[in-house]
């Protein structure tokens, strides 16, 4: 089984404030580490529960222009 996860900062477990997904900002380390938490822990559920391959696909920002 194959599974793929696409993700975004916004709604990961603990992100309360928009400062811990803004690069520079002083909670962003915060907010990376929560992020890199959740998405550890549905890649390892996905193996626990019998995929054979996980691809995760961050989407925060992806195919947009952040100066827009």
């Amino acid at each position: 089984m194959r599974v793929l996860t696409i993700c975004d900062r916004e709604g990961i477990s603990g992100i309360v404030r928009w400062e811990q997904v803004v690069a520079g900002q002083p909670i962003y380390e915060e907010g990376r580490r929560l992020y890199t938490a959740d998405i550890n822990a549905a890649i390892k559920g996905a193996f626990d529960g019998g995929a054979d391959d996980v691809w995760v696909m961050d989407w925060h920002s992806a195919g947009g222009d952040e100066s827009a």
